[in-house]
């Protein structure tokens, strides 16, 4: 048998004596894991958020026929895994707000125990404890695992491929080499961050094959690149999109700053304490998961340089990142902090192996905290902060609005999520195209934008409502509109008087909008 990718946790575990404590004691745990990990699966049934954009680009392609889809994500600039997973589910269980989202809900709970295994092989009963509790309470996984996109899917499928590649190194043979090579294919047909860590993993592989002279983990690599056969038929999409789609609604930023924001984003985010107190005991038990040689008493002992498997961990993680940041900034290609969940579990397993190299005394205590802290963060994020403003502008409209008046959004990004609230009774258009407000066209978006005329639209506009009322949906801060939707409001100002204010921009929210209405044209004399 060869050596795993994960290490052996007998010789891993740096606590293998149990203390010998009372079966009460025992089963206290036990419970308290339990009801841990049971709010954990309770964090991630349920938002009660209207679908914010993204989510609704995504439920709306996959309400497609199914010939349709492949042309609907090459323009939109996704690959299409998710999207014909969550095609199956919408006529299975059903296309509302709260049903798509079990899709991500059931991939978020299935990560679970797959963390819980992994932390086993890493570092026997305590990693596998440390690697469980702390994604059932991770406040990015738990976020996550309540929208409608693929995220929780990249989480589950890196733990998956983590885990069929440690079984393939152990005990190689073509059925664990066929499971390699389509977790391969799976990452890389769900989100194309995941390309980054393939590329670091088989490099790795072939690094360390060469190193050791290891077949196993040369053929562990091949197999990878097997799975990228499965690819091929998407690449010309992947091409087209990678040359007219990428990211026009945000420029890049800095090493820094991408970095901090993945470290907050991961911790929960806003500004919280428990957001802080959560990262820096996330950092500090990666470090040590790097780094612990072994513990005894009070003490730890660390060695710079490195220690399997921490040391394997720590590459993915960093690599993954240096990489991705390093083509964004070649490539000018935005950075979000919910793009790094093809890193964040292995980054949570390297904490929990550094909490099971903790001394029993300390290992407790230190698990609380982050548990506590984690709870914390992820009970906001779900319950009390909406994504989106969407519910208030549909309301607002179903309320004033009446049939065959025109919706115009500006930016078209505002359109998805809320014109699918509103009754086809009304007219919906986006700026600056006029055409249908269900799905944003990505392709040559800043070009489209920046040759478009605010007030020849709205006075286009104008013209064809005649008799109707005309509402605008509009927000000012979106990149390649600079300026354009206050124009566009000014001119229908200009031809229509001043206009009603409904909805003004809640910053509570992630997404929100002004709405403002013009009244109808008056109707010309015999």
């Amino acid at each position: 048998m060869s050596a795993g990718l994960l290490g052996d946790s007998s010789v891993d575990d740096l606590d293998r004596s149990p203390a010998r404590g009372d079966r009460r004691g025992a089963r206290w745990q036990a419970a308290a894991v339990g009801v841990v990990v049971a709010l954990g699966v309770a964090l991630r049934v349920h938002s009660p958020s209207a679908l914010w954009l993204d989510e609704a680009i995504s439920v709306d392609i996959s309400g497609l026929p199914l010939a349709d889809v492949p042309e609907a994500l090459r323009r939109d600039g996704a690959p299409p895994l998710y999207a014909l997973l969550l095609w199956g589910w919408e006529r299975v269980v059903g296309d509302s707000a709260t049903e798509v989202r079990w899709l991500s809900s059931l991939f978020g709970l299935a990560a679970l125990p797959a963390a819980a295994v992994a932390g086993a092989r890493l570092a026997g009963r305590s990693g596998a404890v440390a690697a469980l509790l702390l994604l059932a309470t991770s406040p990015f996984a738990v976020y996550y695992s309540t929208e409608a996109r693929m995220y929780s899917l990249v989480v589950l499928l890196v733990l998956c491929g983590l885990l069929a590649l440690d079984g393939y190194l152990r005990r190689p043979g073509a059925a664990r080499g066929v499971l390699v090579a389509v977790v391969t294919a799976a990452l890389a047909l769900t989100h194309y961050w995941s390309l980054f860590l393939l590329a670091v993993a088989g490099g790795g592989l072939l690094a360390s094959a060469w190193r050791a002279r290891s077949t196993a983990r040369a053929r562990a690599a091949a197999w990878m690149a097997a799975g990228g056969l499965l690819f091929l038929p998407w690449l010309p999409s992947f091409l087209y999109q990678f040359a007219h789609t990428g990211t026009p609604w945000a420029s890049p930023i800095g090493w820094f700053a991408a970095l901090q924001s993945t470290v907050v984003a991961w911790a929960g985010g806003g500004g919280r304490t428990t957001a802080l107190v959560l990262a820096a005991v996330l950092l500090l038990l990666a470090g040590i998961g790097v780094t612990a040689v072994s513990a005894s008493g009070s003490r730890v002992e660390l060695d710079l340089r490195g220690r399997p498997p921490g040391r394997v961990l720590a590459v993915g993680v960093g690599g993954t990142l240096a990489l991705a940041l390093a083509v964004g900034r070649l490539t000018g290609a935005a950075f979000e902090a919910r793009y790094t969940s093809v890193v964040l579990p292995l980054f949570l397993l390297l904490a929990a192996v550094g909490l099971a190299r903790l001394p029993r005394a300390v290992r407790t205590p230190v698990l609380a905290v982050a548990v506590v802290a984690g709870v914390a963060g992820a009970v906001p994020d779900v319950y009390f902060e909406h994504k989106t403003q969407t519910a208030v502008v549909a309301d607002a409209l179903q309320a004033q609005a009446l049939p065959g008046d025109v919706v115009v959004y500006c930016p078209d990004q505002l359109g998805p999520a809320v014109s699918r609230l509103l009754p086809g009774s009304l007219r919906q258009e986006v700026y600056p195209t006029g055409g249908s407000p269900e799905r944003v066209d990505w392709a040559d978006y800043a070009e489209r934008n920046s040759g478009a005329d605010p007030t020849a639209y709205g006075r286009a506009v104008s013209d064809r409502a005649g008799g109707s009322a005309v509402w605008l949906v509009f927000h000012t801060h979106y990149r390649t509109y600079e300026g354009q939707c206050e124009e566009l409001a000014e001119t229908l100002t200009g031809l229509r008087g001043d206009p009603l204010r409904l909805v003004e921009p809640d910053s509570r929210y992630f997404e929100s909008a002004h709405l403002v209405g013009w009244a109808p044209l008056p109707t010309p004399g015999p």
